[in-house]
């Protein structure tokens, strides 16, 4: 599964190095997330993060991640998910940067439900085996 701590943390360090909070450089961020998408999205399009306000940006971005993430999400949420991050691209005027990030985002959401479904799938074939093992006996 995602892991999100991991993702706060490359939001963190990459904020820090965007604003010059910390003095980490690029290659040394790559190395410790080992090119992990979400951190390749932040250093994208870095001439379109340029025209618009990357910290709140990012804060917008993250919130939306913190809100369905970790959750089983059905049809609706996925509706939802999709209507609301158009929104959020078109309010920034389809930045560049801004788009990829968000959907780097979304790709972390849609992994983390495959993962639970399979999961879900796994626990529920093992109950069905044990149920049947406990039958023939």
């Amino acid at each position: 599964m995602v892991s999100q701590k991991m993702i706060a943390n490359i939001f963190t360090e990459f904020r820090d190095l965007y604003t010059g909070k910390k003095a980490i450089g690029i290659r040394p961020l790559c190395e410790k997330y080992e090119n992990h998408p979400m951190l390749m999205g932040l250093l994208t399009n870095m001439e379109a993060a340029a025209e618009i306000e990357v910290p709140q940006a990012m804060k917008e971005i993250y919130d939306f991640y913190k809100e369905y993430r970790g959750k089983d999400l059905n049809d609706e949420d996925w509706e939802t998910i999709v209507e609301r991050t158009g929104r959020m691209v078109k309010e920034r005027k389809n930045n560049l940067w801004y788009r990829r990030v968000i959907l780097e985002v979304v790709n972390l959401l849609e992994d983390d439900d495959r993962e639970r479904r399979r999961i879900a799938k796994e626990v529920e074939k093992e109950m069905e085996e044990a149920a049947g093992e406990q039958e023939a006996a």
